[in-house]
C-alpha cells in the first residue's frame, strides 16, 4: 500500500471518524507513557530548559548579588524522530530554536545559601515563544577543601512556550490532505507546552587548578510534569486536545569556569540526559539529548 495512502487511512481513524464526537465535544486529554513518543518528545523540550547550575555553589556573605546569562544549544532532529504525534505515526514541527537563554538574579543569603531566579524572554524564534518561564533555585557549598569542594543545588522552573507544532506555518500552506500536509491542516496551530520541573544537583569541583580555571562535574535528578495542550484547526474543524506525561531523568554535566576579572566569570559546560523511546518504527538519530552551554556572570 502506498505510503501517503495508509497516513491518509490513519488520519480518517483517528480524526475525521471521531469528528462526529467532535461537533459536540472537541476536548480529549490523554495520559502517555514517558518513553512513548509523546512522552519522549515532551521530555526532550523540558530538557532544552533544565536549570542547571552554571557554575559550582560558591561561599557567599548576606547581601551579595550577581547577574548572569547562560545561552544553551538545542539539538536538531531527524526527520523520522520528529514521528511522535499518535503514537509514533504523526508529523509533528519540533525543530524550532536553535538555542535556549535565560538571565539570571542571584542574592546571598544566611548559612551560606545562593537564592537565584532566571526568566527567559519572550522571544519568538520559528514559531516558538516562551511565555512566563521562570526559575528559582538553592544552593550551597557542602563540602570546602583546599584543592576540591562539593556544593549542592535544588532548582525548579515553571512556564510555557507556544508553538505551532502539530500544524506548523509551513505546512499548514500547503491543501489540506496533500502529501506535504496528510492530517489536513488548514492554519497554524496554537500549541502550549507546560515545561515544569524540580530536581536536584551534586556539583564537585577542583579549586587549585592553573590559570584560575575551575573545572567541574555534576550529577542531577529532575523530575518533569510535562504537557502540550493542541488547539489546532483542521479541515474537520478544530481540535483541541490534552497530552500529559510525568517521569524522572538523570543529567551529566562537565565544565568549567574561569575569571576575566575579579567580579566576571565565563562558564563553558556539556550536558547529557539519557532519554528512551519506545517508537513503532527505527527513527535513527541520537533521541537522548546533549547540549552546550556557554555563561557570563557578574558579581557586583
Amino acid at each position: 500500500m502506498n505510503h501517503h495512502i495508509k497516513y491518509r487511512i490513519l488520519f480518517l481513524l483517528l480524526v475525521v471518524l471521531p469528528g462526529i464526537a467532535l461537533a459536540q465535544d472537541t476536548s480529549t486529554r490523554e495520559d502517555v507513557d514517558f518513553d512513548s513518543p509523546e512522552g519522549w518528545a515532551m521530555a526532550y523540550m523540558t530538557s532544552s530548559a533544565l536549570n542547571l547550575g552554571q557554575m559550582p555553589p560558591r561561599s557567599t556573605n548576606f547581601g551579595d548579588v550577581s547577574f548572569s546569562a547562560e545561552l544553551a544549544s538545542i539539538p536538531r532532529l531527524e526527520r523520522e524522530q520528529q514521528k511522535v504525534g499518535f503514537g509514533g505515526f504523526k508529523d509533528e514541527d519540533l525543530n524550532k530554536s536553535p538555542a535556549f537563554g535565560r538571565a539570571r538574579a542571584s542574592l546571598g543569603l544566611f548559612w551560606e545559601l545562593t537564592a537565584e531566579v532566571s526568566w527567559t524572554p519572550p522571544v519568538k524564534i520559528n514559531g516558538a515563544e516562551p511565555d512566563g518561564l521562570w526559575g528559582f533555585a538553592l544552593s550551597r557549598p557542602l563540602v570546602n577543601r583546599d584543592n576540591w569542594r562539593l556544593g549542592l543545588r535544588v532548582y525548579a522552573v515553571e512556564g510555557v512556550v507556544n508553538a505551532d507544532v502539530t500544524c506548523s506555518e509551513d505546512t499548514s500552506d500547503f491543501p489540506p490532505f496533500s502529501p506535504d500536509n496528510l492530517f489536513g491542516c488548514i492554519a497554524p496551530s496554537d500549541d502550549v507546552l507546560e515545561m515544569d520541573h524540580e530536581g536536584a544537583e551534586l556539583i564537585l569541583s577542583l579549586t587549585d587548578f592553573p590559570l584560575g580555571i575551575e573545572p567541574w562535574i555534576s550529577v542531577a535528578s529532575t523530575r518533569m510534569h510535562p504537557f502540550v495542550e493542541v488547539d489546532a484547526l483542521l479541515d474537520g474543524g478544530p481540535h483541541f486536545s490534552i497530552v500529559d506525561s510525568d517521569g524522572t531523568t538523570e543529567t551529566y554535566s562537565a565544565g568549567f569556569s574561569f575569571s576575566l576579572r575579579d567580579s566576571w566569570h565565563v562558564n563553558i559546560a556539556t550536558s547529557y540526559t539519557p532519554l528512551d523511546v519506545d517508537r513503532p518504527n527505527s527513527a535513527g538519530g541520537r533521541d537522548s539529548y546533549w547540549n552546550l552551554r556557554l555563561g557570563l556572570v557578574w558579581d557586583l
